[in-house]
């Protein structure tokens, strides 16, 4: 008997360890199921849009990495994307450059305070307001109040018509670094820098020519040195070679071949080209809690509004259970893409479709929210994804599934969130369903009568179906909620010069 008991705690031992590696493997499976399933319903109804004919999409959730692809890279080719395919990320670009100046600061190279000055060769005298410097947090916050975009192209996009991306092309290639910083030279600042948020893309390539003087290296130097090596994204790069350059894919616009974008200096603002595959390493890089960089990278820099913060480039967002995300859009000429960052949930998301339109990048930002719901740890099940189907089929018989489920199983849905409702209107909206969109943002105000993104959206609606009376009062109470809201008070000029 003594030599048995030993025995049988061995086989003991030996059943439960066997059943605890089936446990984790059924788990392991279990939660793939979930991930693919999600990527496969969101990729669906991504190219259920008639622009879109690829999906690349790469998902990071727990440490381990999902990646799917859909569709064709050139209709009617048969040719899908691969975690091979070569994207041209836009201004995801900037989260890149930020991380750069993030690590600069940690290295006690520069520091976010300091007078951008300090690091230039050539005297800039108009680079302050009333005695009020432009700094590096103004470079990475969009609120330098320097020139937005290279001369000649707000022209370009104001005048519109069919050409306009060659002719933005055109400037491109007819811009360099002497024109840059002779724009500088002439540059005026309209107000004091660190007040107003407004989108930029010299400065980001203003912060790479600092980068360089501070660490006596090139910008593709320190983007190689700090990011691209360290991580393993081989593919990942401004310039491409010419094989890699047989990869990239073609990027469309109206079902018309597009033209890549130019790169007249650094190209900090929106340059970098990489894959899906090289994108999850990116992922892990800023999901680790335990790099100084990436911690520093996701400070908060500036506050927009209660839904919007700004770190070292990144766009920091509420997520529906309190938590935040991080967050940034990519938009070339022939493709977009939106990169997620969820902390909370230890997941980040990467869509890319090889088209650009202008609701393109509103559909890549709704799905990253959808896989949030789908994937995040805990929490109540999304009613937007409950009730989506039936309100595209009919918008009656999804509203009344609504009311149905919140008087039935209130505590089994999110029914606090109104990006629920607010995205199930612009998807309406994206389809040209209008009046059905009006009946979703009614919704969604009855819902939330004290917040003032509700009213702004049922504003636009009732403008696009050019109610304009219904819409200027939306507008209004949007405003009063919100009096920081630009986009509502400019709407109301619009408006109230159309109805005079």
């Amino acid at each position: 008997m003594k030599y048995l008991i030993p025995f049988l705690l061995v086989v003991l031992t030996s059943i439960s360890c066997t059943n605890n590696r089936k446990n984790i493997e059924k788990e392991a499976i279990a939660k793939t199921a979930i991930v693919q399933t999600s990527m496969n319903v969101n990729a669906q109804s991504l190219l259920s849009d008639s622009t879109i004919t690829s999906v690349s999409i790469g998902i990071l959730k727990d440490g381990i990495a999902y990646t799917s692809h859909y569709g064709e890279l050139d209709a009617g080719k048969g040719n899908p994307p691969s975690d091979e395919t070569i994207y041209e990320i836009a201004s995801v670009t900037k989260t890149m450059t930020g991380t750069l100046v993030a690590q600069a600061v940690v290295d006690g190279k520069l520091s976010l305070d300091d007078d951008i000055r300090k690091y230039l060769k050539d005297d800039y005298p108009n680079f302050q307001y009333k005695n009020k410097v432009i700094t590096i947090k103004d470079l990475v916050t969009h609120t330098s109040r320097l020139p937005a975009n290279w001369t000649g192209f707000e022209d370009a996009f104001k005048k519109g018509g069919d050409n306009v991306f060659l002719k933005i092309l055109e400037i491109g290639k007819n811009y360099n670094e002497e024109k840059f910083f002779g724009q500088l030279k002439n540059a005026v600042l309209d107000t004091i820098p660190g007040v107003i948020y407004e989108y930029n893309n010299l400065a980001p390539n203003l912060m790479a020519h600092i980068l360089e003087n501070v660490y006596q290296k090139s910008f593709d130097e320190l983007l190689n040195d700090f990011i691209f090596i360290k991580n393993g994204m081989t593919s990942t790069k401004i310039r491409l070679s010419e094989n890699e350059q047989s990869r990239l894919a073609n990027g469309y616009s109206n079902g018309q071949l597009m033209p890549f974008f130019p790169i007249p200096t650094w190209g900090a603002e929106g340059a970098i080209k990489s894959t899906t595959a090289d994108l999850i390493k990116y992922m892990r890089l800023q999901l680790d809690t335990t790099n100084a960089t990436i911690l520093e990278s996701h400070r908060l820099n500036f506050t927009v509004h209660s839904n919007f913060s700004l770190g070292y480039y990144w766009n920091i967002g509420n997520n529906s259970d309190g938590t935040i995300h991080y967050s940034h859009h990519g938009g070339a000429i022939g493709m977009q893409n939106v990169f997620y960052v969820y902390p909370a949930y230890n997941m980040a998301v990467s869509i890319i479709t090889n088209s650009s339109e202008k609701h393109t990048g509103d559909l890549l930002h709704r799905a990253a929210m959808r896989f949030a719901n789908d994937l995040k740890p805990n929490g109540k099940k999304s009613i937007e994804k409950e009730i989506r189907a039936k309100t595209m089929q009919n918008v009656d018989k999804g509203i009344a599934l609504y009311h149905q489920l919140k008087k039935d199983n209130i505590d089994a849905y999110d029914f606090g969130n109104q990006n629920a409702l607010n995205n199930l209107g612009y998807a309406l909206l994206s389809k040209n369903k209008v009046k059905e969109a009006i009946k979703i943002f009614t919704l969604l105000v009855s819902e939330f009568p004290k917040l003032p993104n509700p009213y702004d959206s049922l504003g636009e609606a009732y403008f696009i179906n050019k109610e304009y009376e219904l819409a200027l009062k939306n507008y209004k109470i949007s405003l009063e909620l919100n009096p920081k809201n630009k986009a509502a008070s400019e709407m109301i000029d619009k408006i109230e010069k159309l109805i005079q």
